[in-house]
């Protein structure tokens, strides 16, 4: 090929890629039934709708009220919902070290399931996908983060864990994606009080259970949880009621 008629290509090309698309019609349809095949795909893939059985660690860090409901009157997830537990689930998938290994472990009737544990040293792991800022999480880390990590830590009697922090978001300035891993480490007596403290939460949650009786709502969670719960209304409800019975 000539130098000449690859010039000629060059700004054919270029000419083609600056022209408005003329005479196309497309019309556009929402297509909710590819939606439903998508969800129902992610939830069946990662178990979203299962029930778990027995009292997880997650369990006892979370609001007590919606793990009650959850247990004996779920309410089926929200495809909001299931998007985020499909999105957390599938990043950790891709996220989660080569080598790294599974474990499940049991003590004092909590079941505990670190994201992974590395085969290199044994040492302990958790992915989180998060969209706060990185400047926030460079001030501090959720509370319920940290119970949680602090009870993986006092159930495999180990004072450090890995945290790999996926921010879909950055710092909210292009590019937006970032990763921040650290290794926090603990003090054996905060530990303890810790794993104290989610005892405490647990003889609630069993007392609920047996009596088949919700912990009072909005007592038994953080702040932040309510605002977009399923079952916010049956706990405003609930609180109406007991209002009028005083």
């Amino acid at each position: 090929m000539h130098a000449y008629q690859l010039t000629e290509m060059v700004e054919a090309v270029g000419l083609a890629s600056k022209l408005p698309l003329q005479g196309v019609t497309m019309e556009r349809i929402e297509n909710p039934e590819l939606d439903r095949l998508a969800l129902d795909h992610l939830a069946n893939l990662y178990k979203i709708k299962d029930k778990r059985e027995g009292i997880h660690l997650s369990t006892l860090v979370y609001c007590l009220t919606r793990s009650f409901f959850d247990q004996l009157a779920p309410v089926e997830p929200t495809d909001e919902e299931v998007m985020l537990f499909a999105l957390g689930y599938g990043l950790q998938d891709v996220l989660t070290p080569t080598g790294a290994g599974k474990l499940v472990c049991i003590k004092d009737g909590i079941t505990y399931s670190p994201d992974f544990l590395l085969k290199l040293n044994g040492s302990l792991g958790e992915i989180k996908t998060t969209r706060m800022s990185s400047k926030t999480l460079e001030d501090h880390l959720p509370e319920t983060w940290i119970e949680y990590i602090m009870g993986g830590c006092y159930i495999r009697e180990e004072t450090s864990y890995n945290l790999m922090v996926l921010l879909m978001m950055g710092n909210y300035h292009p590019p937006f994606p970032k990763i921040h891993s650290e290794t926090l480490v603990f003090e054996e007596q905060e530990l303890q009080a810790n794993w104290d403290y989610l005892l405490g939460r647990k003889e609630v949650y069993e007392e609920a259970l047996s009596s088949n009786q919700p912990p009072q709502p909005f007592q038994w969670c953080k702040d932040w949880e309510c605002k977009f719960c399923k079952y916010r209304l049956q706990c405003q409800a609930m609180e109406m009621v007991a209002k009028k019975e005083v």
